[in-house]
């Protein structure tokens, strides 16, 4: 990154210092599909694993950067023999995080309304785009079945974001790539409770096809407090 760059994306007391969210992860229905929206700057990793997030910015520094909502979906990927995560689509509640993301290659776009809250004993999530409902994740405390070896191993990693992003500058189109990477500044506490995710997608959206048709799949409710900021760098 250069001066601006920092000055911007890595603040001394951390850019995000409090966050709740829901994620799922499963294995694409059509592996043919998903390596039509992976980017061909990108390469299908040995295990495809799509991720869906609903995240909740509750503390964001410093001013103007304020309290804002976002959700994607996680294409796992690898470049240069490197293993991380494209992110197919992203969402978000406000402008000025819009355009940093932008920035730095994530296919963001505005989406007024984007809800997490707790509905009896399940969390659920909802975004809607132009009053129409896109995504639906509800979760349920508790795993109903054995995990597989790779769902154990994320399972087991508790932070909410699970490796390194992989993104294209312009976002979607490229030609730079690169890799954004968490910096804590303040060291993580992540509190995630294990569970299962139902997953609702509107038939319009571009990667429907790829969620297998069950729909409900192994993931976490997590909080965290902490400070980390986002840093990029050249990738392949």
């Amino acid at each position: 990154m250069n001066m601006l760059e920092r000055m911007v994306f890595q603040p001394r007391r951390g850019m995000y210092q409090e966050l709740e969210g829901l994620t799922t992860h499963f294995p694409p229905k059509d592996a043919a599909l998903y390596r039509q929206l992976l980017p061909g700057q990108f390469a299908m990793p040995r295990q495809p694993i799509v991720t869906v997030f609903v995240a909740d910015y509750v503390r964001v520094h410093p001013w103007p950067m304020t309290r804002y909502q976002e959700w994607s979906v996680l294409l796992k990927a690898e470049c240069g023999g490197e293993a991380g995560w494209f992110s197919l689509t992203m969402p978000v509640t406000r402008r000025l995080p819009m355009i940093g993301g932008r920035y730095l290659g994530f296919p963001k776009y505005i989406a007024r309304e984007i809800t997490l809250a707790r509905r009896a004993d399940t969390q659920v999530a909802q975004a809607k785009y132009r009053n129409v409902t896109r995504l639906t994740l509800e979760f349920h405390a508790g795993p109903t079945r054995r995990l597989t070896p790779w769902e154990q191993e994320l399972a087991e990693n508790e932070a909410f974001f699970k490796g390194d992003s992989f993104q294209l500058v312009p976002p979607g189109r490229g030609p730079r790539a690169k890799k954004i990477t968490l910096r804590h500044v303040i060291p993580p506490k992540w509190s995630p409770e294990a569970g299962m995710v139902r997953v609702r997608v509107h038939p319009d959206e571009i990667w429907e096809a790829i969620v297998p048709d069950e729909a409900e799949f192994p993931g976490t409710y997590n909080h965290f407090v902490g400070a980390f900021n986002l840093s990029a760098e050249k990738l392949c």
